[in-house]
């Protein structure tokens, strides 16, 4: 596996609240800094922000001028992985953004906090995945609806340490998960 055809995506929506209901989730500022960062630290082709509201896409371009624009000096390594960010409605229009970057459609692995049936291992997902790109969706709210893992190619096992609580922020398991995948760290 590549790390620059590796790409993240953050979905917004469809996600369930902590009722079960359907809704898109609101942008937070360290989602979008913090992957951005990670996803610069471990040198993938993109990150893809997927939101199916506008105005959060539109406020999102804007946090991304004000970086990419600034003159403060510090803000170098920021804007430098900033630079990583892609605005996508939802995951299809993130598979075409990949599929353009790349020449070819990327394996499409979900990410879940819930265990999932037929969910592969971390490591099977070289098998899976071969010399195609890949993009790793993860879910914001409590986690993508059904609809979202309906359309991918397969998910990915849950992050599991044995505490038996599973509740990591989203921006820690992008992390964790590239760790596993891409810096060869053997369990």
């Amino acid at each position: 596996m590549t790390p620059a055809r590796t790409f993240v995506a953050l979905v917004h929506g469809p996600v369930w609240n902590r009722n079960h209901e359907r809704i898109a989730s609101a942008v937070t500022h360290l989602d979008l800094h913090d992957i951005a960062r990670t996803a610069r630290t471990y040198g993938l082709g993109g990150y893809l922000l997927c939101h199916p509201v506008a105005a959060q896409r539109e406020l999102v371009a804007r946090i991304l001028a004000h970086w990419n624009e600034t003159e403060n000096l510090s803000a170098h390594r920021r804007r430098e992985a900033l630079r990583l960010v892609r605005l996508a409605p939802d995951l299809e229009a993130a598979r075409a953004t990949v599929a353009e970057a790349c020449g070819e459609p990327p394996f499409v692995l979900a990410t879940s906090a819930a265990s999932r049936p037929g969910a592969v291992g971390f490591r099977e997902v070289a098998g899976h995945v071969g010399a195609r790109p890949l993009l790793l969706a993860f879910g914001t709210g409590w986690g993508m609806c059904d609809e979202v893992f309906d359309r991918v190619d397969a998910t990915l096992e849950s992050i599991d340490v044995g505490s038996g609580y599973n509740h990591l922020p989203v921006r820690v398991a992008v992390a964790i998960v590239l760790d596993r995948l891409l810096g060869g760290f053997e369990r």
